[in-house]
């Protein structure tokens, strides 16, 4: 999937791409089939708790497409909403970041957000989708992913 992009900060608005957009937008198109993919997994699984006998399953179950992912340093699930909850991949991820998000409108996914920064000892690109889900609930879907000129 090629993407086009139009690039805009949420706190800069579409007037000019903000510090570092060029470099994050390129970050994410190398990344991006692999998150669509991604993103499509755990949307339908939805984190609906009522098919898993436990949050170990649930994890298990969405976490399971990255696993072998030699790109992918850590993920998280995160429902906002009724039936609130979150999952992160490792379990001693950090939380992802809090600000300084970009958005990135794509052709296949619409608007997504994008960040580079570091976790731990490494600079990753972030990409997140939220998007609603069942039960008037959000889910947010994200990634964090090596460059790939590091493997």
């Amino acid at each position: 999937m090629r993407a086009t992009w139009l690039v805009c900060a949420l706190s800069f608005g579409c007037g000019g791409e903000p510090p570092g957009a060029a470099d994050t937008r390129r970050a994410v198109e190398v990344h991006l089939d692999d998150f669509a993919a991604y993103d499509r997994w755990a949307r339908r699984l939805g984190l609906a708790d009522s098919a898993f006998r436990s949050e170990a399953a649930l994890a298990e179950a969405a976490f399971a497409p990255l696993r072998q992912e030699e790109d992918v340093i850590a993920a998280w699930l995160i429902r906002e909403g009724p039936d609130a909850r979150s999952l992160r991949s490792p379990d001693g991820a950090p939380p992802p970041p809090g600000s300084g998000w970009v958005t990135i409108q794509t052709e296949g996914l619409g608007a997504l957000d994008a960040q580079r920064a570091p976790i731990g000892d490494e600079r990753a690109t972030f990409i997140r989708r939220s998007r609603p889900t069942q039960g008037d609930a959000t889910l947010h879907v994200i990634v964090a992913y090596r460059p790939r000129s590091s493997r």
